[in-house]
């Protein structure tokens, strides 16, 4: 037993001099040996943590991948977007880049891949289908990877497709939108228009007095079905740029619509016109026949004094002889005061005008349902431009400054030009007479004219009566035009 507690002595001995020892090391050798030993414990925590993130994140990308629960796997991704939108932007640009390179290598080895089974499948007859449908497939991967490799080469592309919704009636129209379409420059003025359809003739819609392009709104989607249409804002109207100081006229308007036809649409088209924009689209065609493949006026305005009552008229500008040219300083003041008074009664229309739009409306429409709020927002919004009463008043004298009629007009038409007038029979303002003048005028000049009544309509079929407007349309440009789709 002795022997025993001799032995438990010393280990008990031991093991208080290995304290000490370690205890004197510590505190007289090595004062910071404690936060070096927190160090290397808090390294270890954060390798771990770190393990099992990453083994976490795996685990939620292995689920996405396999699609376990795609409506929580589609909030998973949108928190993912979110994180990576804070990113910085050198980092952001970098990633891109890297993951479009690879999406483009990929891209190669899918067309080498599509290649060698083209070269492949056409060496058997009966394979030719395939063949062209890799034919196909190929040329789409060859246009993507070319424009995502070349950022600096602007590839053509179709025109984006445009919102669209169905009225009270289950009819499909444009819906509207309020900053507007695309935008070309003209003259330094910005100029809006609505593009839609990749395909067939060329179609332009004119917008007539106080409208805009969106009052195409019932034909662009039905058109551009079959044909490429494009509906314009002339200068001064919707959403392109207001000018007070323009010389508006039916000439000028053409001016612009003969530019839009050799710079945007760059092929002959047919213009479609409603009221001063059948007479601007007549304008255009008969001093640039080499852009217009056809002409359609739908309830026409402009100079009809000639035809009244007898058709007359050289179809040559007529001579200047109004105050101003024939009486020196008293003519040009008399003109002066004209315009002074024109701008007068003008600022009066124009604001007042401004709060009876619906009420207008309603007086050239037959079916009042149409005058809808968003027809009345899209010609009440562009009113409350700065510059919208100068502009006004500018265009209010437009009349004045046109040199020529209708019934010249129409005598400079080459006559194989062909023409469609579309006529709204319950017009007040531009009654179905002045569609007759119109005709008369075509028979003399043996131009090939087709005159359509419409029955239920006033100033505005195209919208007032859309579905026949459309109808007749489609027809006749299919009647009309080979290259036209069936």
């Amino acid at each position: 037993r002795s022997s025993k507690r001799r032995s438990s002595k010393r280990r008990s001995s031991k093991r208080r001099s290995t304290m000490e020892l370690f205890d004197s090391r510590t505190n007289n050798h090595h004062p910071h040996s404690g936060l070096r030993l927190v160090a290397s414990s808090s390294r270890v925590c954060i390798r771990l943590a770190s393990g099992l993130m990453g083994l976490l994140m795996l685990m939620v990308v292995v689920w996405i991948a396999h699609g376990h629960d795609a409506d929580t796997a589609g909030r998973t991704t949108s928190s993912l977007k979110t994180t990576l939108a804070f990113e910085p932007r050198s980092v952001r640009q970098h990633r891109t880049h890297t993951d479009s390179q690879q999406s483009q290598r990929q891209s190669h080895r899918h067309m080498t891949s599509l290649s060698s089974s083209l070269s492949k499948s056409s060496a058997s007859s009966s394979a030719s289908s395939k063949a062209a449908l890799l034919s196909r497939r190929i040329a789409s991967l060859a246009a993507a990877v070319g424009a995502g490799s070349s950022p600096s080469v602007q590839q053509p592309s179709s025109p984006p497709l445009l919102e669209t919704e169905l009225d009270a009636k289950g009819r499909e129209r444009l819906a509207f939108k309020e900053d507007g379409w695309e935008t070309w420059k003209w003259n330094g003025h910005n100029i809006n228009y609505i593009q839609q359809g990749d395909k067939g003739t060329p179609i332009i819609l004119v917008h007539g007095f106080g409208a805009h392009s969106y009052h195409w709104r019932y034909q662009i989607p039905e058109l551009s079905k079959k044909h490429r249409v494009y509906s314009l804002c002339l200068l001064g109207y919707g959403w392109s740029d207001k000018a007070p100081g323009a010389l508006y006229s039916s000439e000028f308007w053409g001016d612009q619509v003969a530019a839009f036809v050799d710079e945007v649409v760059q092929d002959k088209a047919i213009l479609v016109g409603n009221s001063i924009g059948a007479v601007t689209s007549l304008a255009a065609a008969s001093k640039y026949p080499d852009r217009v493949k056809g002409l359609v006026m739908v309830n026409a305005a402009g100079k009809f004094g000639d035809m009244d009552p007898d058709v007359t008229g050289s179809g040559d500008p007529p001579t200047q002889s109004d105050d101003a040219s024939e009486g020196g300083l008293l003519g040009s003041l008399q003109a002066g005061l004209k315009e002074k008074i024109s701008d007068l009664v003008s600022a009066l229309i124009f604001y007042s005008t401004r709060f009876r739009i619906p009420l207008i409306l309603k007086q050239v429409y037959v079916d009042p349902d149409q005058v809808d709020e968003a027809l009345v927002k899209s010609i009440t919004q562009p009113a409350l431009d700065p510059k919208a009463l100068g502009t006004f008043q500018s265009i209010y004298r437009a009349p004045g400054r046109g040199k020529l009629s209708v019934n010249q007009m129409m005598k400079r038409l080459p006559q194989s030009l062909k023409v469609l007038l579309l006529w709204g029979q319950q017009d007040p303002w531009m009654q179905p007479t002045k569609a007759k003048q119109i005709m008369k005028v075509c028979e003399s000049q043996g131009l090939a004219c087709e005159y359509v009544p419409l029955a239920d309509a006033g100033h505005c079929p195209q919208d007032d009566n859309p579905s026949d407007v459309n109808e007749n349309l489609a027809r006749w440009i299919k009647d009309n035009f080979d290259d036209a789709l069936p």
